[in-house]
């Protein structure tokens, strides 16, 4: 039996970290032979974790509250008294109180906790790999490689999963248009995500987007955008023929929209192993994505979505990646038999490789020293 405890600011997938989070804490609450025990700030009552009576949930600590010190050590140790093994997925301050209770114990962290502040690098150096842990988990076998290459330290690497129960084609519905203001049309295009950095290639999206709407192919097409976007971006949009901004989407709804959308775009220059990929892919429907970071891990070109090279290797956007975007957009709108065929290897591909059963089988045997490495 794994004695574990999970220490974690918050367990609510409200950002792609914490979604990992949650989805660990779901598929961890549903193992025999594990003893989960989570120490956070706050909870979602509306996840399976915080409904399973497998696991032990104590609130209270905030490692982010500097007037609470006192009361966090006195929980973590508390917390980690007769645990086996303590895992940090997220937060550089949980890492750092899991020190006051690692004698004895194996100190599991990552994969989405940031490197100390002091170094001019975007990787953990020796001092958190080899000082500060024991063991450093990554999410892609991109990113992993990139902190080897920057470290010589071997990295282990589990991918995200994803709730293939609430993510799906069976929350399929057509009537969520109207719930939403949004007008009939033969093609849906899906963007999710925000703008506060280029990379996610927002601006390519609607570049992109221009160029379909003046080509010679007619199609009706429709841009959905989920998700917090900027002023300039909403105001150019405005200036746009069937541009639907829809804002930041409940838990409840965005499944609908994913399931009930045609095409889903991933446009970044880098993403590690992005959540927006699983949703689509999880949801069923064909997927463009960038050919970057750890998502060609997620997708098979040509069988679960299209993987574009838009991106140079320095993670800047090609001068052409919005020629190349509508390109590919184009292939699979005019083409039925291959949007169905990549919507179907989509589904498949996410309940073969990015089921939560997957994620707490990868994590027990990394936890407990039976994944090799």
């Amino acid at each position: 039996m794994l004695r574990l405890l999970v220490l974690v600011d918050h367990a609510r997938g409200i950002t792609g970290p914490h979604r990992n989070v949650v989805g660990s804490l779901n598929a961890l609450s549903k193992r025999d032979d594990v003893q989960l025990r989570l120490l956070c700030r706050e909870i979602d009552e509306q996840e399976p974790y915080a409904q399973s009576n497998r696991i032990d949930i104590r609130l209270g600590y905030a490692p982010h509250d500097p007037k609470r010190v006192v009361g966090n050590i006195r929980r973590v140790l508390s917390a980690a008294r007769d645990r086996d093994v303590i895992y940090v997925p997220s937060g550089l301050k949980s890492l750092l109180y899991a020190q006051i209770a690692r004698p004895g114990k194996r100190l599991v962290v990552g994969p989405n906790v940031t490197p100390l502040p002091n170094w001019k690098q975007d990787s953990p150096t020796q001092i958190e790999l080899k000082v500060l842990c024991d063991i450093w988990i990554e999410a892609s076998h991109a990113r992993g490689n990139h902190v080897t290459r920057s470290t010589g330290a071997k990295i282990p690497v589990i991918h995200h999963a994803i709730d293939t129960n609430k993510w799906g084609p069976h929350r399929r519905n057509p009537g969520i248009w109207k719930k939403l203001n949004v007008p009939e049309a033969r093609i849906r295009l899906l963007y999710v995500g925000h703008d506060k950095t280029a990379l996610k290639g927002v601006g390519q999206v609607l570049d992109a987007y221009e160029l379909l709407q003046s080509s010679a192919i007619r199609m009706d097409l429709q841009l959905i955008m989920a998700g917090r976007l900027s002023q300039p971006t909403l105001d150019r949009t405005r200036g746009m023929t069937s541009v639907y901004p829809l804002g930041f989407l409940e838990a409840d709804v965005l499944p609908e929209v994913y399931a009930t959308s045609d095409i889903s775009i991933v446009p970044s220059s880098w993403e590690n192993f992005p959540f927006t990929v699983l949703e689509a892919l999880a949801s069923g429907i064909a997927i463009v994505a960038s050919r970057t970071g750890g998502i060609p891990e997620q997708i098979v070109d040509g069988e679960s979505g299209r993987l574009v090279e838009i991106a140079d290797q320095h993670s800047i956007h090609l001068s052409d990646a919005p020629q190349r975007l509508a390109a590919a957009i184009i292939e699979i709108a005019t083409d039925p038999e291959l949007r169905a065929r990549l919507a179907l290897g989509a589904r498949e591909r996410a309940l073969d490789q990015f089921s939560e059963p997957r994620l707490g089988q990868d994590l027990v045997e990394l936890l407990t020293g039976k994944m090799s490495q």
